[in-house]
């Protein structure tokens, strides 16, 4: 059967199409989220542009400023010191990562045991994260000073003898991935603690029903179930890691020697302080290509675990 519409009809039903499809345009929303997408491309032209600098000679005091292409990329391979800065930088942000997954994930079942030292714990636990990096520094950097900080006053009550924490090349990169764990392991606790509080007693009940004792229950249904909230939590630390600056600098400027010169202190000591801008933006675009790739696998690991769980 074949219907046929009378030419009113169509009209009118092109006139209602043509008012569905204006008012299919939300400018209300465009307007609130325009600010947001001028600061985006506002970033990614920074961004580009640091990219374009990391490909030329661009130094003070120089005024023509030549296109080298990857010149910068091709001296930074082939020193030394550069390899030591990604190994100090790749050290530190997992080593520091690492080191806060697990104390964050004891913490997190201590406040979850609902004991009432976790109580306590709790408002506390949060004070390293409302400091400012660099006012952390500045106070560790006084609590490690070999003749009169406190931590090796502390240590002499114990009838051990004086560590030279910061001071000494062999031990200054544990001593401020110390200080990089007491700072941000508060922001692990939290977000594992979370997971744990969505597990149901329902979930632990029936683990127990089916024999499963207390370090059972933690390792097969508690630990798998918080596993993505860790990697969640990781990502972020990661990246803040692998671009950890304030501390660093802070407290050792990157020394003794280079022995905590991290790609992001090292490219800031080569643009502002040698002056050698176009040098330091390639260790820069070094430092993000680095960053990209652990954040890349991190998110890759916690999708794996997510489909694991689900």
């Amino acid at each position: 059967m074949v219907v046929r519409t009378s030419a009113p009809a169509k009209a009118q039903l092109a006139g209602k199409t043509e008012t569905l499809t204006v008012q299919q345009v939300d400018w209300f929303s465009l307007v609130v989220i325009a600010p947001a997408v001028l600061i985006l491309l506002g970033f990614l032209l920074l961004f580009f542009y640091g990219v374009y600098q990391s490909l030329t000679d661009l130094r003070l005091g120089r005024p023509i400023v030549r296109f080298i292409g990857l010149a910068n990329y091709a001296a930074l391979v082939n020193s030394a010191d550069f390899w030591n800065n990604v190994r100090v930088t790749v050290t530190y942000a997992l080593s520091a990562v690492l080191l806060q997954a697990l104390l964050g994930l004891a913490i997190a079942k201590l406040f979850a045991s609902g004991v009432s030292l976790a109580r306590w714990l709790r408002p506390i636990i949060l004070l390293p994260l409302v400091l400012p990096p660099m006012s952390v520094a500045l106070m560790w950097t006084t609590m490690m000073n070999p003749q009169s900080g406190i931590l090796n006053y502390l240590l002499s009550l114990a009838g051990l003898g004086p560590f030279a924490w910061i001071s000494d090349p062999a031990t200054a990169l544990i001593s401020v991935i110390l200080i990089d764990v007491w700072t941000y392991t508060p922001f692990f606790a939290l977000i594992i603690f979370a997971g744990l509080q969505g597990i149901t007693d329902d979930i632990r009940e029936a683990a127990r029903i089916n024999g499963a004792k207390g370090w059972a229950t933690f390792w097969r249904i508690e630990l798998p179930l918080v596993a993505p909230y860790i990697l969640i939590a990781a990502v972020f630390r990661l990246i803040e890691s692998f671009n950890q600056f304030d501390i660093i600098f802070g407290t050792t400027q990157g020394g003794p020697g280079n022995s905590t010169s991290a790609l992001s202190v090292q490219g800031y000591i080569t643009a502002f302080q040698n002056m050698t801008f176009g040098r330091g933006a390639a260790l820069m675009v070094v430092n993000w290509l680095i960053v990209l790739i652990g954040a890349f696998l991190t998110v890759k690991a916690w999708q794996a675990v997510r489909r694991r769980v689900n």
